[in-house]
């Protein structure tokens, strides 16, 4: 068999609402010489169903019992035959002409992972543009971040402007020079990318003003179900990194700072041993409202970290 210039991996977990948009997202492509890799990992609603419907010979399905995001797009990135490999979460969608673009400019310039500027949709697939809405001030100030940077690995420290592994397009060899995805639950989109960039910086491209991805926002976005613990993920990485990007003298500041910020969380947790009977303090109060700015990205997941703590009156 001919081998595919590009190798799409979907992995597909309870989206029965949303992963034939996805699906026919990709089928939709200009650019058509692909496989397409779809692995229902273990879905509970009738995804498995909806993707059974489609009939497509470029389609490669398999089901498994449920492993989790890295695990699922690992093993479809094991099994690609691409040239290339782009990744597509199932509640997520691409623009018509995408792959053609991508390829093209990881032809023309020898690009190795790429990603392209996106278009934030609701669980309607409706636009949402309104420049005053939380996350997109997030993501145009992470644009101007990278902007205003020379260096895409330093950019990034301010936070992930790649958004999604659904936003992934990379050079197949790529994986067994940085590895695969690490089993982290939040952020391990971020960590591949942040790899990617130590390993080959100028390999990397941003398409910034194409968008050619539309990221889904809804209440069951991953990193919305437990913020603390990506926000420790998060934290974990963006200090491990600025240690790569600065060297061995700026390693005993950034283990000052590990040591006072768990300082901070362990009175913090102290005031909190149990939510079910004892009050948040005035102090973790005022700390919250000090540290966490409001109308941030972070405040937004503040608020469900506070739903999960009684109250003072």
């Amino acid at each position: 068999m001919k081998k595919p210039g590009i190798t799409v991996v979907m992995p597909a977990y309870n989206h029965e609402l949303y992963v034939a948009e996805a699906i026919e997202s990709v089928l939709n492509q200009t650019f058509g010489d692909f496989e397409f890799i779809i692995i229902n990992d273990g879905s509970k609603d009738a995804t498995e169903q909806v993707i059974k419907k489609y009939k497509d010979p470029r389609i490669k399905y398999y089901s498994q019992e449920n492993s989790g995001s890295h695990a699922t797009i690992n093993r479809g990135i094991s099994m690609a035959a691409g040239d290339y490999i782009s990744i597509i979460n199932s509640d997520d969608a691409y623009h018509v002409k995408r792959l053609e673009r991508l390829l093209s400019t990881a032809k023309e310039g020898g690009y190795v992972f790429q990603f392209t500027d996106l278009t934030l949709i609701d669980s309607q697939s409706n636009p949402i543009d309104d420049p005053e809405h939380y996350w997109i001030k997030w993501y145009t100030k992470l644009k101007n971040g990278y902007l205003q940077n020379t260096s895409p690995l330093k950019a990034i420290l301010r936070g992930n402007y790649t958004i999604s592994t659904s936003n992934f397009f990379f050079k197949a060899g790529l994986t067994g020079e940085i590895g695969l995805l690490n089993d982290l639950r939040y952020i391990l989109d971020y960590d591949f990318a942040v790899r990617a960039m130590k390993h080959n910086e100028k390999g990397c491209n941003f398409l910034i003003g194409e968008k050619l991805l539309s990221y889904r926002l809804h209440g069951s976005n991953t990193i919305l179900k437990d913020p603390v613990s990506a926000h420790i993920e998060c934290y974990e990485l963006i200090t491990n990194t600025i240690k790569y990007i600065y060297g061995p003298e700026i390693h005993p500041a950034i283990d000052h700072l590990k040591e006072m910020t768990w300082a901070i969380k362990s009175i913090y947790d102290s005031y909190n041993y149990d939510a079910a009977s004892a009050p948040v303090s005035s102090q973790t109060k005022l700390f919250l409202k000090k540290y966490i700015k409001e109308g941030t990205l972070t405040h937004k997941m503040a608020k469900k970290l506070l739903n999960w703590i009684r109250k003072s009156d």
